[in-house]
């Protein structure tokens, strides 16, 4: 479960911006023939706002003909809603009549997405056109899948961004299926970084359906999986909402822009372009790098149930490693979306946080700086302290890493800070060792920005960690709202970051809980 502390404090300035733009763009409707020229996919998907970016993005890639749209029970809308976003989506973007299938029999032993993950989907509905004359297709999934694929005059790829029940059945089902793919595409898997379902080392996708995972990744058609690995390097950036609204608005911009208007917290941090990359990994796209590796996944109870894993005697595919240009990417994205150039600032850049600041350092300088050492846990730096409470968040002293060592002792800890569009940026990433003592955990993740805004430091803390933490943080909560509702206090020292922060006092403390 994500948690997300806003903390309002004072001083400082920021500031970076640029453009870049693509060629106007069309496309038309895809039909069970594809175009001439043109990369035939069926897309199996579950509606989220990641989801719908990649279905608004293969709807207008004027490489792409999109044969049918399938939807696995497993996935987080489920089919009723799922079909109902989906042909109105299609409705929206003038093509009706390509085929929507969902499965409604989840398999036994499949897992759950958590309550907080599903709250308000029905609003992504909101905006789409009626669909009272469209209906889905009856055949399941499954059958759908492998006829429209049966169908194509060349070799589909198939597009996997949700659980991978459907295609798992689909292979199943129709052993056939294997000659009429060219490719599947999956969005999934975690090989190098840590996975996003807590306490475990996977990602949702796969954990969600180990089964179906495990049997897609061995069966005899090539594979591209899309993980983390190469995700966690398209984060939804801060500017997306403003880049939005300065792109031309068609149809596909005006409906995304809606929903990040609705679900703010899809800029938090936290979330990232997952479904939408491997979109363009399945429009043959060269947004990513690439390698082959031998994995399995992991069908182990416990931390490793779901993860992906080298393993000698795997299955070899082809692994997104990394994002060659995400500015690039994010341009392309919008571009094809808005059917024309567009303009959006600069993606993030590394900013390493320096030994020390003065007051001629830069202002990015200095957040760097205070958030560097603010995460690392040094009171001298201006460290939230709250030291009755019964749990301290960030940085409340160097005590608060592994038993009162220096900080990072024992942790395998990744630090790593960037600057964009007037916000600072830092990343701690860690695995082996949890960084505030608790033996249940091994890995995590504190994200924190902070902006100049009317004159104030907005500094967002985002901490990543399992249930077990989830009762103490909230029991933090309840002491701040009881004891300190108003203001934290800030300590500061006496070095020259001191003038960033001697003046800082915590005049709003709002607390929510978001979930990616």
């Amino acid at each position: 479960m994500r948690e997300r502390l806003a903390l309002a404090v004072v001083a400082l300035v920021v500031a970076v911006a640029c453009t870049s733009g693509e060629a106007e763009q069309t496309t038309t409707r895809a039909g069970v023939t594809p175009r001439p020229g043109s990369r035939p996919v069926i897309f199996d998907y579950s509606p989220t706002v990641s989801d719908i970016g990649a279905l608004l993005y293969l709807l207008s890639h004027p490489q792409v003909d999109l044969l049918a749209v399938t939807l696995p029970a497993t996935g987080e809308a489920g089919c009723d809603l799922g079909i109902t976003v989906t042909l109105g989506i299609l409705a929206l973007l003038n093509q009706p009549d390509i085929p929507v299938a969902c499965d409604p029999d989840a398999p036994a032993g499949a897992g759950s997405w958590p309550a907080e993950f599903l709250a308000g989907h029905e609003a992504l509905a909101d905006g789409l056109p009626a669909t009272v004359d469209l209906a889905a297709d009856q055949r399941p999934a499954h059958q759908v899948i492998a006829e429209v694929a049966a169908a194509s005059e060349q070799p589909v790829i198939l597009l996997a961004v949700a659980p991978l029940t459907n295609v798992a059945r689909a292979f199943d089902r129709h052993p056939e299926l294997v000659d009429a793919l060219a490719r599947v595409v999956i969005m999934g898997g975690a090989v190098d970084v840590p996975g996003n379902v807590p306490g475990t080392d996977a990602e949702w996708n796969l954990w969600i359906d180990v089964p179906a995972a495990r049997q897609v990744i061995e069966s005899d058609t090539p594979i591209t999986v899309v993980p983390l690995d190469a995700t966690n390097e398209v984060p939804v950036p801060g500017f997306w909402p403003d880049a939005l609204r300065a792109a031309p608005q068609s149809p596909a911009v005006s409906y995304l822009r809606s929903l990040v208007d609705t679900f703010p917290a899809v800029t938090s941090g936290f979330f990232y372009l997952w479904d939408e990359l491997a979109a363009s990994v399945a429009a043959g796209e060269s947004f990513v790098s690439s390698q082959d590796e031998t994995l399995v996944v992991a069908t182990d109870d416990g931390p490793r149930l779901g993860a992906t894993v080298r393993n000698a005697n795997g299955t070899s595919v082809q692994v997104a490693t990394a994002v060659t240009d995400p500015a690039a990417f994010y341009e392309h994205f919008l571009a094809t979306l808005a059917r024309k150039p567009v303009d959006i600032p600069a993606a993030p850049q590394p900013l390493t946080p320096p030994a020390e600041v003065d007051s001629t350092s830069p202002p990015e300088e200095v957040l760097a700086y205070w958030l560097d050492r603010a995460i690392r846990g040094d009171e001298a730096a201006g460290s939230v302290v709250a030291p009755d409470a019964p749990w301290v968040g960030l940085g409340a002293s160097p005590d608060v890493f592994v038993e009162g060592s220096a900080p990072y002792e024992g942790a395998d800890v990744e630090l790593a800070c960037s600057s964009s569009g007037g916000v600072a940026a830092c990343d701690l990433t860690w695995t082996d060792r949890w960084i505030i003592p608790n033996p249940d955990l091994d890995r995590g993740n504190i994200h924190v920005e902070a902006e100049v805004v009317d004159g104030t430091i907005v500094a967002f803390v985002d901490f990543t960690f399992g249930a077990e933490l989830t009762a103490a943080f909230e029991a933090h909560v309840a002491w701040l709202e009881a004891n300190q509702p108003q203001q934290l206090a800030i300590a500061c020292g006496a070095d020259p970051a001191a003038q960033a922060c001697s003046r800082l006092l915590v005049d709003t403390v709002d607390v929510w809980l978001q979930d990616s």
